[in-house]
C-alpha cells in the first residue's frame, strides 16, 4: 500500500511537472509564431520597398549628389542584406526550435497519456485495496501519512537495519563459504533436528536442576549469613565473658588495685617516653612488664629489650628525670596547680664526667620548658654549671651556714 502511495505521489508530481512543461512549451510556440509573423511582415515590407531606378530622376542632379545617394543606397542595401540574413537565420532557428518543441510536446503528450492511463490503473487498484482494507476512505490514510515522523529515530532504525543486514549478509556469505559444494542431506538434517530437540530437552532439565541448585545456594547463603550473625553474637558473648572473668579476677584480693596501678604506671611510662625518647636522641624508650617492672628497648640494637641496670649513669638520670617530670605533670593536673618547681636528689657524686655532662645538658634543656628544678648535690662541678645556687657550710663555731650565689 505504501509503495503504491509513493508511486501515486510520483505520478502526480510528474503530471504536475509535465503540465508546467506543456504550458512553457505552448508559450514558447506562441512566441515563435509571433516572431515568425513579425519576420514575414518585415520581409514583405522590404520587398515592397524594392523599386527600379528611373534614369530621368537623375538628369537634374550633379555627379556628386548621385555619388552621395549611391553610397547611401549601398549602405542601406548592405544593412538590409545583413538584416535579411539575420532574420533568415533567426527564422531558421525558430523553425528548428518549433520542430523540437513540437516533437517534445508530442512526446510529452504521449507520456502524459501513458501516465494518465497508469494513474487510472493505480486509482482503480487503490480503490480495490481500500475496499479490502480497514480504512474508510483515502482521506483517513492521508491523515495517517501526514502524521509527524521522528526523523532521527527513523534514521537510527534505518542505520540499525542496514548494520543488521550487513551482518546477516556477512554471516550468509560465511555460511555459504563453509557449505561450499556440499549437497543437502534430508536424513542428516532430520537427525540433526532430532539431536537439537534432545539437546533442548536436556537443557530444559538442566535449567530445572539449575533452578533447584540456585534455590539451595540461596538457602545456603542465608544460612551462612545467619551463621555469621550467630558467630558474631558468640564472639561478643565470649568477649563479654572474658571481660567478666577479668573483672572477677581483678576484684579478688588486691587485683583491682594492681590493675589500676598498672594502668596508671603505663600511662606514666608513656608520658615519660615522650621526653626520654627525645633526650636519648631516639635511641631508647621505657616499657612496663606484666609484673610492673621497667625494661629498656634499645633501637640501636634492633629494638631488643634489656634491663634498666644496663643503662649508664647519665641514661639512668635521664630515665629517672623523665619519670619524675611525668609524675610532676600528672600531679599538677590532678591538683589543678600551676606550680612548676621541684627538687632532685639523685646522688650525683657517683657519676663520672661523661654522665655529668649528660645530666647538665638535660637540666639545661628544662629551661626551654620554663621549669624550675632544684638540685641537691655535693659535687663541686654542679656549682660551676649552675649559676644560681645555695651553698651549705658546716662552721665550727656557728654550725651550718647558708651562703647564696647572688649576694
Amino acid at each position: 500500500m505504501a509503495e503504491k502511495e509513493k508511486e501515486l505521489e510520483k505520478v502526480a508530481a510528474d503530471l504536475e511537472k509535465e503540465a508546467s512543461n506543456k504550458e512553457k512549451f505552448q508559450a514558447e510556440i506562441e512566441k515563435i509564431k509571433t516572431s515568425l509573423v513579425v519576420a514575414q511582415t518585415e520581409i514583405k515590407t522590404l520587398f515592397e520597398q524594392i523599386r527600379l531606378t528611373n534614369a530621368a530622376d537623375y538628369h537634374t542632379k550633379t555627379a556628386a549628389e548621385i555619388e552621395t545617394e549611391s553610397l547611401s543606397l549601398l549602405q542601406k542595401h548592405a544593412a538590409l542584406e545583413k538584416q535579411f540574413s539575420e532574420l533568415t537565420t533567426k527564422l531558421t532557428d525558430l523553425r528548428k526550435t518549433k520542430d523540437t518543441v513540437s516533437g517534445s510536446l508530442e512526446a510529452n503528450r504521449k507520456e502524459l497519456f501513458q501516465e494518465q492511463e497508469a494513474n487510472l490503473v493505480i486509482q482503480n487498484e487503490l480503490t480495490d485495496r481500500l475496499k479490502k482494507s480497514s480504512y474508510a476512505n483515502i482521506e483517513e490514510i492521508k491523515q495517517i501519512l501526514a502524521q509527524e515522523i521522528n526523523l532521527e529515530l527513523q534514521k537510527q532504525q534505518l542505520a540499525d537495519f542496514r548494520q543488521q543486514l550487513m551482518l546477516l549478509q556477512n554471516q550468509l556469505a560465511q555460511t555459504q563459504s563453509e557449505i561450499g559444494n556440499r549437497a543437502y542431506d534430508g536424513e542428516a538434517h532430520q537427525k540433526l533436528v532430532a539431536e537439537i530437540a534432545a539437546i533442548g530437552e536436556n537443557m530444559s532439565r538442566k535449567n530445572q536442576e539449575l533452578g533447584k541448585v540456585e534455590q539451595l545456594l540461596k538457602k545456603l547463603k542465608s544460612d551462612l549469613e545467619s551463621q555469621a550473625q550467630l558467630r558474631k553474637e558468640l564472639e561478643n558473648l565470649e568477649l563479654r565473658a572474658e571481660n567478666i572473668k577479668t573483672m572477677k579476677s581483678l576484684f579478688k584480693a588486691s587485683g583491682f588495685v594492681n590493675y589500676i596501678s598498672s594502668v596508671y604506671l603505663q600511662n606514666l611510662c608513656n608520658a615519660a617516653n615522650d621526653r626520654f625518647f627525645q633526650l636519648t636522641r631516639q635511641k631508647l624508650s621505657l616499657e612496663i612488664t606484666d609484673d610492673n617492672n621497667f625494661l629498656i628497648r634499645d633501637f640501636l640494637n634492633g629494638g631488643k629489650v634489656r634491663s634498666v641496670k644496663t643503662l649508664s649513669g647519665g641514661q639512668t638520670f635521664q630515665a629517672a628525670l623523665s619519670l619524675a617530670l611525668a609524675l610532676a605533670d600528672n600531679i599538677q593536673k590532678i591538683t589543678d596547680s600551676n606550680q612548676n618547681f621541684f627538687f632532685l636528689d639523685e646522688g650525683f657524686g657517683s657519676l663520672d664526667k661523661d654522665s655529668l655532662a649528660v645530666v647538665f645538658d638535660t637540666l639545661k634543656s628544662l629551661r626551654k620548658e620554663n621549669r624550675i628544678v632544684g638540685v641537691i648535690s655535693h659535687v663541686e662541678e654542679m656549682q660551676q654549671e649552675i649559676d644560681t645556687h645555695l651553698r651549705i657550710e658546716n662552721h665550727e663555731e656557728m654550725g651550718s651556714r647558708i651562703l647564696v650565689s647572688w649576694g
